[in-house]
């Protein structure tokens, strides 16, 4: 058969191409998915020395860089008031919290955060959010829809105005008598952030744990100067911080509380006419950059799918209705292939599916738990693949892999994400029963080392006992 002619003998050197750097000291040779997260950490470096060079004379031409229109009352405050030294404890735990998130995701931490800790008596929010913290009270001094960068010029673009909301921040905290802020993820912006704070005398808390496990493992002394507790989601993540001597535990992954919920509202997607042989889930994931470079070739692995078994059913996932005219610009080229597109029905995609062809990212973990074999898929532009090699620690791509502590799920990196590749890595896991099972059995392993319980109870708990533990 000619399509098998582009088929490579499977081996274990897929990842090999990310291999960038050696395990972090004894640990977990653990590590994520690629992120290339780091353009607004980058983007304020570089501008802070631009500041720097400016102050000392030794670039006369940057001295613009020194003229930041901060309101008079920021300036004043954050020069010259401090937060009173009293630490927060059981009367404090009714004073005013900071708490910050820049993103989507953070958001809805932080949402049911906020629900857990008022549980304990802390009633009082005020900080960055989206839709779903300010329905839970907070009293939101800045949109996370104003503050999402992508790439490294709109990152240059926002540092001023990125700037001024972290200085409008402290001053809030000042001016409310704050004594605990509550940083979540958003590791660019927050960590600059405590430092401002940190200097006022607030308690930080960090919940969700920036990549150092990934990349830039050195920030992990400098959240040991700045925070007081970190709270990552991972155990492995925690093992880490606790080598290095900051104070850490792991709460968990949200999904884990997340999808039982979601599980139970969507039901199980009824069956096509017909009882198919079998259920082939394309999940290209929920951005338009890696739909994009990732649908076509699953459409084409879908096609020697269905040559070999007629009667196979493919769904597709839409996690974004704004991705749905182009996801059906593509399928309508298939049409043969019969795919029935669910908008916003990840969970019961994967519920109903026997295996999943998916891209790289956080979705890979709904498929573990609902016991799903896989085969990750991971494509983006060739320079941010070369950028990303050359500051990563990592062995694997797929949080999957990074969790087992070693492959577990076949990965197929840029080039290698080829319709025969897919074709023959499908077709091994529904023929190989062995094989399946033992990726089943390793997505046990993975399954636990996502934690249990609700992690936002588990955090505000954690909260809890650290307040009163600085109280005496």
């Amino acid at each position: 058969m000619a399509k098998k002619k582009a088929i490579r003998p499977r081996k274990k050197s897929v990842s090999k191409p990310v291999a960038v750097g050696p395990a972090i000291g004894g640990a977990a040779k653990a590590p994520e998915f690629l992120v290339i997260h780091s353009h607004l950490d980058k983007a304020v470096e570089r501008l802070d020395q631009m500041q720097a060079r400016a102050k000392a004379g030794t670039s006369p031409k940057k001295r613009v860089a020194k003229k930041t229109t901060t309101p008079a009352s920021i300036r004043q405050s954050s020069q010259k008031t401090s937060v009173p030294s009293s630490r927060p404890g059981r009367t404090a735990s009714r004073s005013p919290v900071l708490i910050v998130s820049g993103e989507h995701s953070g958001d809805l931490l932080g949402a049911e955060l906020m629900t857990a800790m008022q549980r304990f008596g802390f009633t009082d929010f005020f900080g960055t959010g989206g839709d779903a913290m300010s329905d839970q009270g907070l009293t939101v001094i800045e949109h996370i829809r104003t503050m999402n960068v992508m790439g490294f010029i709109e990152a240059l673009q926002a540092w001023r105005r990125l700037k001024e909301l972290a200085l409008r921040l402290v001053d809030e905290a000042v001016q409310r008598h704050a004594s605990l802020a509550i940083l979540i993820d958003y590791p660019g912006f927050n960590l600059r952030l405590a430092a401002m704070l940190k200097e006022r005398g607030l308690e930080i808390i960090y919940v969700v744990s920036p990549q150092v496990w990934a990349w830039k493992y050195g920030r992990v002394h400098k959240i040991k100067k700045l925070v007081d507790l970190m709270l990552p989601l991972f155990d492995f993540e925690a093992e880490i911080y606790q080598r290095e001597g900051v104070t850490a535990e792991a709460i968990g992954h949200p999904m884990i509380h997340r999808l039982p919920r979601s599980a139970r509202k969507e039901g199980f997607l009824p069956l096509a006419s017909g009882n198919p042989a079998r259920t082939i889930a394309l999940v290209p994931g929920s951005r338009m950059g890696e739909v994009s470079r990732l649908l076509e070739p699953m459409l084409q692995a879908a096609c020697l799918l269905k040559a070999d078994e007629q009667n196979t059913r493919f769904l597709l996932p839409c996690a974004d209705a704004a991705l749905l005219p182009f996801i059906e610009s593509w399928t309508k080229k298939f049409e043969d292939l019969n795919i029935e597109i669910c908008v916003g029905q990840t969970a019961r995609v994967m519920q109903a599916s026997d295996l999943l062809i998916i891209a790289s990212g956080t979705a890979t973990l709904e498929g573990v738990f609902f016991k799903k074999p896989m085969v990750i898929l991971y494509r983006v532009s060739w320079l941010n693949f070369a950028l990303a090699a050359l500051f990563m620690r990592v062995r694997y791509i797929g949080i999957v892999n990074i969790l087992a502590r070693r492959q577990t799920v076949l990965e197929l990196l840029q080039s290698e994400v080829s319709p025969a590749n897919i074709y023959h890595e499908v077709n091994r896991i529904l023929t190989d029963a062995d094989y399946r099972l033992a990726m089943l059995q390793e997505m046990n392993y993975v399954r636990r080392q996502m934690g249990s319980g609700n992690p936002a109870a588990n955090a505000a708990q954690r909260i809890v006992d650290f307040v009163q533990g600085r109280s005496g």
